[in-house]
């Protein structure tokens, strides 16, 4: 019998390649089934500085970078620094995305967009929320959780009609992944949304919504997480008890107390957790 040429084992495996590849980019991306009142966020995503609270003003550019993250996370970062603004406009695509046959595509126009985010829907809006789409195409993000590792940009691609400003926008498959049994949490959206242009506040907001029983953590383990770019424990210590305040003004928090170096929080209730 002859042997098979090495160009036609070349040719099969190619073959068999190309059947993985299109196999692949037909499955669906089962996200879960969180209520409109929710926002569904990976852990890594808020248990991390990945999405700092910082004031856009303050954003550096990130060269590589491990950021500092809870045990268990690893994740290294690549690109213009982001914030708790972008976490929330990556929340509510994603939260869009959620309804779609494939599950990582999106549609809307950037006035629905907005108008879902309680922003304004003027000129200088739109520009901003192009500018913030841009950014979470333009970064490199790899995520190592619970064995694997992710990477890629948070947006892979998208399209926008300049006369009707419609977004068509796909979302990384991959990173769609971290949407796993345990690895996701269903953050309050209002809450979220009262507490704007509190970066510190929403961080908290987040990293405690991850956590059913929140445990007594460091000061500068929460400065760390946070990506804060206060220096000084004191100052820190100043700012993240004014959050705290915020949260339990929402009344996400019954209360709170900070001991020496150590926070500790009483959670208001129990909103569903996945870790």
């Amino acid at each position: 019998m002859t042997e098979p040429q090495p160009d036609q084992l070349f040719a099969s495996i190619e073959r068999l390649r190309e059947t993985a590849r299109q196999r692949e980019r037909a499955e669906l991306i089962q996200l879960p089934l969180w209520p409109e009142a929710k926002r569904g966020t990976p852990n890594s995503f808020i248990r991390s500085a990945l999405f700092s609270a910082i004031h856009s003003k303050d954003r550096t550019y990130i060269d590589g970078a491990t950021l500092h993250s809870q045990q268990g996370i690893t994740i290294k970062y690549t690109g213009q620094q982001l914030n708790q603004e972008d976490l929330t406009l990556w929340e509510n695509l994603v939260h869009l995305a959620k309804a779609h046959p494939l599950g990582n595509v999106c549609a809307f126009t950037a006035h629905s967009l907005l108008k879902l985010l309680g922003l304004n829907t003027g000129g200088d809006e739109h520009q901003r929320l192009h500018k913030g789409i841009t950014r979470l195409n333009a970064c490199s993000v790899q995520i190592t959780h619970e064995g694997k590792t992710y990477f890629g940009a948070l947006i892979k691609a998208g399209i926008k009609d300049e006369l009707t400003s419609h977004y068509s926008i796909e979302l990384n498959r991959e990173l769609m992944r971290l949407y796993g049994e345990t690895q996701w949490t269903a953050i309050d959206w209002q809450q979220r949304l009262e507490l704007r242009r509190k970066p510190l506040a929403q961080a908290l907001h987040a990293y405690y919504s991850s956590h059913r029983t929140p445990y007594p953590i460091k000061l500068a383990t929460l400065q760390r997480l946070t990506g804060s770019r206060t220096a000084r424990t004191f100052e820190f210590k100043r700012l993240c008890r004014a959050a705290l305040d915020e949260l339990v003004k929402i009344a996400f928090l019954h209360g709170y107390s900070i001991e020496g170096d150590t926070v500790t929080v009483k959670r208001a209730a129990a909103l569903p957790r996945h870790e």
